[in-house]
C-alpha cells in the first residue's frame, strides 16, 4: 500500500536532496521505472526499492539492506551499519527462505566465564553470576525476537571473541522497533563485558 507522502533522499555529486511525493507522482514514477529497461542500473534499481512495497523475501532483504547500508554509494552493497556497529549481511535463498543473517564477532561469554578466575583480583570484575545472567538473559532475548543464533569456533587469535551468525525473520526486517529491539540486546550484551575484556587484553 503506498502511503500519501513519501520521502527519499539522493545523494548527487556530493550533494543532499530531499523530495516529497504525492500518490500519484510515486505511481507515475514507478512506472517509468518499470518501463525503463536498463539493465544492471544501481541506482534505478534503488530508486525501485526505495518506493516499491517489496513482495518477495529477496526484495525484503535488499530493501533492509539499502535501508542500513554503511555507505549506500559503494559497491559493498552487503555491509550495514547498525548503532555505529558494521555487519555483513547475507541471504541464502536455498538455505534459509525465511531468515537474513547478520554476522558479527561479539563477546565469547562462555570463555570468559570459564577462565575469568585468574583475574579476580582484580576491582573490574564483577561476581560469576553477573555474567552467567547476561549470558542467559541475551539468549532468552535474542530466542524472544524469533532470531535464530550459531555461534562458531572461538577465534584461534582470541578466545574470548566468536563470529557468530544472528539469522533475522524475513517478516520483520522492515519493522524498526524490531531491529530496535535487536540493536538493544546486541549492545547490552557487549558492553557489559568491554571494561573486563580491556583489563584482559593489556595483561
Amino acid at each position: 500500500m503506498i502511503r500519501n507522502v513519501k520521502e527519499s533522499t539522493l545523494r548527487r555529486k556530493e550533494k543532499m536532496f530531499t523530495f516529497k511525493l504525492d500518490e500519484s507522482k510515486i505511481k507515475l514514477l514507478l512506472s517509468i521505472l518499470e518501463s525503463t529497461k536498463k539493465e544492471n542500473n544501481k541506482e534505478l534499481k534503488e530508486l525501485e526499492l526505495i518506493f516499491k512495497e517489496p513482495n518477495a523475501n529477496e526484495e525484503i532483504v535488499e530493501k533492509f539492506i539499502l535501508k542500513y547500508k554503511y555507505d549506500k554509494y559503494t559497491q559493498d552493497s552487503q555491509s550495514i551499519m547498525l548503532n555505529n556497529r558494521i555487519y555483513s549481511v547475507k541471504y541464502e535463498k536455498e538455505k534459509m527462505a525465511e531468515f537474513a543473517s547478520i554476522e558479527d564477532f561479539i563477546p565469547c561469554y562462555r570463555n570468559f566465564i570459564a577462565n575469568m578466575d585468574k583475574y579476580n583480583d582484580a576491582s573490574v570484575f564483577k561476581e560469576k553470576e553477573f555474567y552467567i545472567d547476561k549470558l542467559n538473559n541475551f539468549k532468552k532475548s535474542i530466542k524472544n525476537l524469533g532470531i535464530l543464533m550459531k555461534e562458531d569456533n572461538p577465534n584461534e587469535y582470541d578466545e574470548y571473541r566468536v563470529f557468530t551468525y544472528f539469522y533475522l525473520p524475513i517478516k520483520n526486517l522492515l519493522d524498526d522497533n524490531f531491529i530496535n529491539l535487536f540493536i538493544n540486546v546486541l549492545d547490552d550484551y557487549n558492553k557489559n563485558i568491554n571494561d573486563e575484556l580491556v583489563y584482559i587484553y593489556r595483561h
